[in-house]
C-alpha cells in the first residue's frame, strides 16, 4: 500500500484584534462588550454590557483547564453547530486559537486551510465563537495558561467519552483528523 506523506502548512501566529477576528467570532477582552444595558443600580459607578451571545443545547457547563507550554502540530479540528463556545485567559499568559471561518451554511464538511488563522489572545482577553467556526483547542505558546471554557454538557460529555483520539460527529462534536481529511498538519510560526 502507498501512504502519501502528509503536507506541513506553516502559518504565522498574529495578535487577535476586533477586526482580524471577525470571520470567527467575537473578541472579549478589558471593555464592556455592547454598552448600555439598562440596569438602575450602581449607574454612577458601573458600565454595563449586555448579555453575551452564548449559545448551546441543553445544560451550560463552565470548566477550567491549565495548558502547557508548546507549539504542537495542529492535526485536529473541530465545529460545533448548536453551540458558540467561549474561551477566555485567566491568570497573566496568552493564549494562541487555530481558527477556519464557519461554512456549514455552504454544506462545506470540511475546513478551508486557505483561510486558517493562528491567532494570539492577550492575558484576561478571550473569543465567543461562531456556530460553526472550525478550531482546536487553545494552545499556551510560551507559558502555561488557564483557560475558562463555557461549553455545553452535551460537548464535553461527548469528548470525555473517547476512548482515544480519533474523529468524531457526535453530541455537538465533529471532529475531523487534518492529515486523514486533507493530507496536511499545520505548524505554527511565531513572529516576535
Amino acid at each position: 500500500m502507498n501512504i502519501s506523506p502528509t503536507q506541513v502548512l506553516k502559518i504565522p501566529v498574529i495578535d487577535a484584534n476586533a477586526e482580524n477576528i471577525k470571520p470567527y467570532g467575537y473578541l472579549l477582552g478589558d471593555d464592556v462588550s455592547k454598552p448600555g444595558l439598562g440596569i438602575p443600580f450602581y449607574q454612577d459607578r458601573v458600565l454595563e454590557g449586555e448579555n453575551i451571545d452564548f449559545s448551546y443545547r441543553g445544560k451550560a457547563t463552565f470548566r477550567t483547564a491549565k495548558i502547557l507550554p508548546g507549539y504542537p502540530p495542529i492535526i485536529w479540528l473541530e465545529r460545533h453547530l448548536h453551540m458558540t463556545q467561549m474561551f477566555i485567559a485567566l491568570g497573566q499568559s496568552p493564549f494562541i486559537m487555530v481558527l477556519a471561518p464557519p461554512n456549514h451554511t455552504h454544506g462545506e464538511n470540511l475546513p478551508d486551510l486557505s483561510q486558517v488563522q493562528a491567532l494570539r489572545f492577550p492575558a484576561g482577553h478571550g473569543l465567543l465563537l461562531y456556530l460553526g467556526t472550525w478550531h482546536d483547542f487553545p494552545i499556551a505558546g510560551d507559558r502555561p495558561v488557564v483557560i475558562l471554557t463555557a461549553n455545553s454538557d452535551e460537548v464535553v460529555t461527548a469528548l470525555s467519552q473517547m476512548q482515544s483520539p480519533d474523529e468524531m460527529n457526535q453530541g455537538d462534536v465533529y471532529k475531523i483528523s487534518l492529515p486523514k481529511r486533507l493530507g496536511y498538519e499545520i505548524q505554527l510560526t511565531v513572529i516576535n
